[in-house]
């Protein structure tokens, strides 16, 4: 890991510096025009495909309507989470609508059905999908739920076991085979994610830095910490520690002053998944078990807490209850050297003044093999199919059709345009994009958050509590019976 990473990010910086002078970039495929007005290739079916589903070529649908039940929490009033996978109308311009637009037309004219994106708005709940499997409509034809909503439908018996589909194509590169591997509960897999989607890519926790402030302080480059397998926790925190200043000199540090770090609750939990520490570990029946706690568990989490659990030096939106725009206003105004936020937030970061860098979460120790990143359970989009489906062949073939031209066409948009090009400022930020993305893990004792265990850490930060043994043990229990009934749950499941 630590030569590839460092490979990857010497090739970037070489390429970037033969063609454009080591000050500005090109964008591949794109020419060289302003990027805000570049739309994704036009011509849905005359896109070259590198990826096809295994579908005879001459299957015809007859026009048969394809509904997804997309995920949509909030509605169009809250643009970070409205569904921008399915529901792209027409080309507009924009790169991102085009590309989904593109699939879309792609894979309806290939195999002549009508893609229909049911948006179903209401706190991101299952109660719609709920519905219609209770009574039997087979009203959607693919569904997308977060991971809470998703394990509760799924112990429910509201969903199918994608693991028991004839030609579901799990082992393909379009479906996250991380996900596939970790999401699974006794061998049954009821949700996964992959390039049919990118709602679940806006969830994940990055670190953005600052690159005038490390520059202006003397700090050391976080890249070449990056490539040399030395972005630790404790690398992290003593670059945090150096740059907080009362900038009004009123005595008292606020959204009006300089901090090392500008956050939210979760860091902490997600900093510990990037430190290898796992919430549970599945066993040799693929039964997760509570693994939570250990001497390198307090060993991270102190760590941590000598940066989040001091106002002098770090600032939380969710402590101070502001919005996260405020924090993201503080950064582009140079006020925070690292900011931890989703990846949703990269693109809001264009009109910053200072360039900034993306960072992925630190090691534990120089001696960790490798990075861990993780989605946000609240609001990831995951992939299942309800158990009322009228044809499950129609449903398997015409998602892993939209998956796979999805790979050809909407990933690439996203992630090598729609984030690199218009969010990232440098070349060696799209390599980190990249280890991101092929390091996501699936705990399911997290994501689940059975008996709180995924949660607690989250309520500890905002008030500052580090007795992490103590409030651990308080929940034990209750971790423990869950996981049991998760399991029972289970069971009857795979009993029919």
């Amino acid at each position: 890991m630590k030569k590839t990473i460092a490979l990857i990010l010497a090739l970037l910086m070489f390429v970037a510096f033969s063609a454009c002078g080591g000050d500005t970039k090109t964008a591949p495929d794109v020419g060289t025009q302003d990027i805000e007005n570049t739309a994704a290739p036009e011509g849905g079916e005359d896109v070259q495909t590198g990826y096809s589903a295994n579908i005879p070529d001459d299957t015809d649908y007859q026009g048969r309507a394809f509904t997804v039940y997309a995920y949509d929490p909030y509605g169009e009033s809250n643009i970070t989470w409205y569904d921008a996978d399915f529901s792209a109308t027409e080309e507009n311009g924009e790169i991102l609508n085009d590309a989904v637009y593109q699939r879309m037309v792609f894979v309806e004219e290939k195999y002549n059905v009508d893609v229909i994106s049911a948006q179903i708005s209401g706190s991101g709940s299952f109660a719609k999908l709920k519905k219609s499997v209770t009574a039997g409509d087979g009203a959607y034809d693919i569904a997308f739920l977060n991971s809470r909503d998703g394990a509760t439908a799924a112990q429910g018996g509201y969903l199918i076991n994608l693991a028991a589909i004839n030609n579901m194509q799990l082992d393909q590169p379009w479906w996250d085979q991380n996900s596939v591997k970790e999401m699974s509960y006794m061998n049954q897999l009821y949700l996964i994610t992959g390039d049919i989607g990118t709602m679940y890519k806006k969830s994940i926790g990055v670190l953005l830095f600052n690159k005038q402030m490390t520059s202006s302080y003397g700090l050391d480059s976080p890249y070449e910490l990056v490539s040399s397998n030395t972005w630790t926790i404790d690398k992290f925190v003593d670059m945090s520690i150096t740059v907080s200043e009362d900038l009004n000199g009123d005595g008292k540090m606020d959204q009006s002053d300089k901090f090392g770090l500008l956050y939210y609750c979760d860091f902490m939990a997600l900093g510990l998944i990037g430190a290898d520490i796992k919430f549970t570990t599945k066993n040799a029946d693929d039964i997760p078990e509570l693994t939570f706690m250990s001497d390198k568990t307090v060993s991270a989490f102190e760590k941590y807490t000598k940066i989040l659990f001091d106002p002098n030096l770090s600032l939380s939106w969710s402590k101070i209850g502001v919005p996260n725009e405020d924090l993201m206003a503080m950064f582009s105004n140079n006020q925070g050297l690292f900011q931890f936020n989703e990846f949703h937030s990269i693109t809001h970061m264009r009109t910053m003044d200072a360039d900034f860098g993306i960072l992925p979460v630190p090691l534990y120790d120089e001696a960790q093999s490798r990075y861990y990143h993780t989605i946000n359970p609240h609001v990831a989009a995951m992939f299942c199919i309800a158990k009322d489906v009228k044809d499950i062949d129609f449903s398997v073939n015409i998602a892993n059709a939209l998956a796979a031209e999805s790979k050809n066409v909407l990933t690439p948009a996203y992630n090598e345009v729609y984030l690199k090009y218009k969010g990232a400022r440098d070349n060696e930020s799209e390599a980190i994009l990249d280890l991101v993305f092929s390091t996501l893990r699936y705990d399911l004792g997290y994501l689940n958050n059975w008996g709180n265990i995924g949660g607690f850490t989250l309520s500890m930060t905002n008030a500052y509590q580090s007795d992490l043994t103590s409030r651990y043990a308080k929940l034990e229990s209750k971790v423990i019976t869950a996981i049991e009934k998760a399991t029972s749950n289970y069971e009857e499941l795979a009993a029919g």
